[in-house]
């Protein structure tokens, strides 16, 4: 495992940097002709964020190839050591309290596949902190978007003439979802093979009431050019038969991609025998129940960061966990350690100590309801502690997140941004990185977020 400090910027990326700055304050209309053409050229390729604007931003983030495989590195140990926290929490009622959510779950949750990597398919949202640790702050093991239009973004916007890079020699094709679109695709295909021992002949891609179907026509058009029969279904038009899961027309469905919120369907009754399936493995499913519910949920951060459980993972992982994965716990009433591993009683700190803490929702999505403490009043801090005890929530330790100067299409401005990392992992092996971009500290596309290419040079 690597647990070095980085650089989060690179030469490339700073001098990216001053020319934005330069173009900020004179003539930026040559740069602008630029971001409407890659703008064209994103959406003539079939991009959209749920019918909007795919919003790519000409600015790439330039990382040094040192960077890139302190990046991969990094992400593909997280990946294993969910795997570990997988099975600590199917046999410890300690780690299971962390998830009082999915307590009437737990007879699906705890069918774990028999394949590892548990996750096949995850994005891993990071910042660095002060320290330049690479902080993973997000697992989104559930179904994470972005896992086929990032990487075609990514190519199309290295075909564009860009002012910004003009005499820099940037590459987005080492990441293999650039190099190759259907990465994606072809993991779904391989880790039925792997499953099976068989080709794989028909899939669904499952979603829940209409809602997540973003990318879904890219997946299902992939599945059906790799030789596959695909359909995109609810899961409650699902059905369970002797021979194995069937679709409305009675097809036979191998393999099912989950592309949905896994909230919904704690509560749907309706979808028992999909549940119940998925679980008894009579269809691959991806990923596992234990990944949509208790790996995605931010309380697993907390089951590698407590001291309760660091006698679960080796010295190495442990200063590895130090490293990655920032301070967190759900918020309840008790005694805890703090980041410095002194005992704490964790209200109280959380009270005290807001200006360096993040409160998150455990398991929503999208940022909703994130509150960042030192932009916060005190009334509202206090307001969701309260709500935590109805609620389960999260509290980290804050990452103040790094700036960029970027393009901002939506509001056709050129301003500094808060910025992030993330990392696609597909069968435990990277994928391809993005980087998003905000105004709003909680970074996000659906809250007016940007996207940057991330290019290596």
């Amino acid at each position: 495992m690597t647990i070095a400090t980085m650089p989060a910027v690179s030469e490339a990326d700073a001098r990216i940097e001053r020319r934005l700055r330069e173009l900020a304050i004179c003539d930026s209309g040559s740069t602008w002709e630029a971001q409407d053409e890659l703008s064209r050229a994103i959406a003539e390729a079939g991009m959209h964020f749920e019918g909007g604007a795919y919003p790519v931003c000409l600015r790439p983030l330039a990382i040094d190839c040192c960077l890139a495989n302190h990046l991969s590195a990094t992400a593909e140990a997280v990946v294993k050591l969910l795997d570990v926290a997988a099975e600590l929490y199917c046999c410890n009622e300690d780690v299971q309290d962390l998830f009082p959510a999915y307590k009437h779950l737990r007879h699906w949750i705890n069918c774990l596949p028999k394949h590892r990597p548990i996750v096949t398919i995850c994005r891993l949202d990071g910042l660095f902190d002060s320290n330049g640790h690479y902080k993973i702050i997000e697992t989104n093991t559930e179904s994470p978007g972005g896992v086929i239009q990032n990487g075609l973004a990514a190519e199309v916007w290295s075909r564009i003439p860009n002012p910004l890079t003009h005499g820099l020699s940037l590459d987005v094709s080492k990441q293999p979802f650039a190099k190759d679109p259907n990465c994606f695709v072809r993991e779904l295909v391989s880790a039925y093979y792997a499953a099976t021992g068989s080709e794989l002949r028909s899939a669904a891609v499952i979603n829940f009431r209409g809602r997540y179907t973003n990318e879904v026509d890219w997946i299902v058009n992939g599945l059906r050019d790799a030789g596959a029969k695909t359909a995109l279904l609810d899961a409650s038009a699902i059905k369970r038969t002797p021979r194995g899961l069937t679709g409305p027309d009675g097809q036979l469905i191998q393999l099912v991609y989950n592309k949905l919120d896994p909230r919904d369907i704690i509560e749907a009754g309706e979808l028992r025998d999909y549940l119940d399936a998925c679980a008894s493995q009579e269809v691959v499913s991806i990923n596992p129940w234990i990944s949509q519910w208790i790996l995605s949920d931010k309380a697993i951060l907390a089951v590698l960061s407590d001291d309760r459980f660091s006698s679960n993972f080796n010295a190495e992982q442990i200063e590895f966990i130090a490293r990655h994965v920032p301070w967190t716990r759900l918020v309840t009433a008790g005694v805890t350690t703090d980041p410095d591993r002194r005992r704490i009683e964790l209200i109280g700190y959380i009270r005290e100590n807001k200006a360096n803490l993040v409160l998150k929702p455990s398991n929503a999505t999208r940022g909703e309801h994130v509150l960042v403490g030192r932009l916060t009043s005190s009334e509202v801090w206090q307001e969701h502690i309260n709500r935590a005890a109805r609620n389960p929530y999260v509290v980290q330790e804050y990452v103040r997140p790094g700036e960029v100067t970027a393009l901002h299409p939506p509001s056709r401005s050129i301003k500094k941004m808060a910025y992030g990392i993330d990392c696609y992992v597909f069968g435990g092996r990277l994928a391809g990185f993005q980087s998003r971009a905000s105004f709003d500290p909680v970074m996000n596309v659906g809250r007016s977020g940007i996207l940057l290419p991330v290019a290596i040079d």
